[in-house]
């Protein structure tokens, strides 16, 4: 029997979710491929990481839990490859005042190795609940060895027309600007709350001033898509690729759309609507953001759809922008329910995680490999099956690239306190 379909629900007010289905136990055998880096116990180290993982120059992992820390509500935590074990270190604790709460987001470095990221809710004034709207954050490496980083919020979100509750992480061009998307806020309301927005934040004129929020797309215009929760992509010219997890009316179960700046300084941004999911034949509710190859064509997953209804890989083909669903997951050893954005290398393999399915019923790894001769079909390979113990289990995040070609990445649950791991599989 399918597990219940994991879900960011919201009914009414946003509210923090989180996947609570345990299996039977049972006993099965871990291939070496896979290795736990990590595991969290749910106190000040964290718990359940929904997020993916970057690595610096060094070859640390940099990543975030959406719960525990001193106030069990989510963290930024660094973890550093051996001495004689990986070592997890708690960069910073969120409060849940000022500073934000539930972080959900992958995080970015800049030049200068500051570290940006989203919380869903905190920042204040209170709109959901007592936390807050969310917040843009910037987290500084110490000045000096040993001494703590320095959490600085760029931005607290309003619920208004500003937007508000952004799961997804940022994207950053050359000067320095910030894009992402809020689930919620925004110009228009979609039953009992707001639509959704993609919002730019630009650094201070002056030093020690304020970071500019601005808004440059709101949805909820008849079918343009509503409640964008995946990250943002770059394209040519300035272009912004992007999906919304619903819609309305054709767009009901979601869409991938394109953002372009504006013609002239102070303009509007122009969004258009690649593509809509109609019928769930060929996908549904994107809950990732879009990876590119050289070509420009687009490649996402879709959490439900296809011919099982266990959801999609796809691809948008760059200038028709006709879908072709490139692999349908059937909830067996394959997986389902991926949840997570699409990793891609040089020769064009997709790499990616099912948050369900697999032998073991705990989510798997995979990668879909290019056809071998023009319009053959794309081949799926299980990296590794997920047996739900001290391996982890539930991966909701994206795979990383590390040292050596290695993939990285989070499991929402797993081992004996269940909390989530860190995890490393050689291919």
């Amino acid at each position: 029997m399918k597990p219940q379909k994991f879900s960011r629900t919201f009914s009414g007010s946003l509210t923090v979710f989180a996947v609570m289905i345990v299996f039977a136990s049972a006993s099965f055998a871990v291939t070496p491929k896979e290795t736990v880096l990590h595991h969290f116990k749910g106190g000040s180290d964290g718990a359940y990481p929904e997020a993916s993982l970057i690595e610096d120059s060094a070859h640390n992992l940099y990543g975030t839990t959406a719960s525990g820390g001193t106030s069990h509500l989510g963290t930024v935590f660094e973890v550093s490859p051996p001495g004689t074990a990986w070592t997890e270190t708690v960069l910073y604790s969120f409060a849940g005042g000022n500073d934000g709460a539930y972080p959900y987001s992958d995080l970015i470095f800049d030049k200068a190795g500051n570290l940006y990221g989203t919380t869903l809710l905190g920042g204040g004034p209170s709109c959901y609940g007592d936390l807050g709207c969310g917040t843009v954050f910037q987290l500084a490496p110490p000045a000096t060895q040993g001494a703590p980083w320095t959490e600085t919020v760029l931005y607290r979100f309003t619920g208004g027309s500003d937007g508000g509750g952004p799961f997804a992480g940022l994207i950053m061009d050359s000067k320095g600007n910030l894009y992402g998307t809020t689930f919620e806020g925004g110009a228009f309301v979609c039953r009992k709350t707001r639509c959704g927005t993609v919002f730019e934040l630009s650094p201070p004129i002056t030093q020690g001033g304020p970071w500019t929020e601005a808004v440059l797309y709101s949805f909820g215009k008849g079918s343009d898509g509503t409640h964008p929760v995946g990250n943002l992509a770059f394209g040519l010219r300035g272009a912004i690729f992007g999906t919304t997890s619903t819609g309305r009316s054709k767009a009901k179960y979601g869409t991938v759309f394109k953002l372009r700046p504006p013609a002239t300084q102070g303009g509007p941004w122009t969004e258009e609507v690649l593509y809509r999911f109609t019928d769930l034949s060929d996908g549904g509710f994107p809950s990732a953001g879009l990876v590119t190859d050289k070509s420009g064509n687009l490649y996402g997953t879709t959490s439900a759809g296809g011919p099982s209804g266990d959801g999609v890989v796809f691809e948008i083909s760059f200038g028709t922008w006709a879908e072709t669903v490139l692999y349908s997951f059937t909830f067996g050893s394959d997986g389902g329910y991926p949840l997570a954005r699409l990793l891609i290398d040089k020769t064009g393999n997709l790499y990616g995680t099912t948050t369900f399915g697999g032998i073991n019923y705990n989510g798997s790894a995979f990668e879909l490999s290019p056809p071998t001769v023009q319009g053959g079909p794309w081949t799926e390979t299980t990296l590794y099956d997920f047996a739900g113990g001290h391996d982890g289990s539930n991966p909701n995040a994206g795979l990383t690239f590390g040292e050596g070609g290695q993939l990285y990445g989070t499991t929402l649950h797993g081992d004996t306190l269940d909390e989530g791991t860190v995890f490393r599989i050689i291919h």
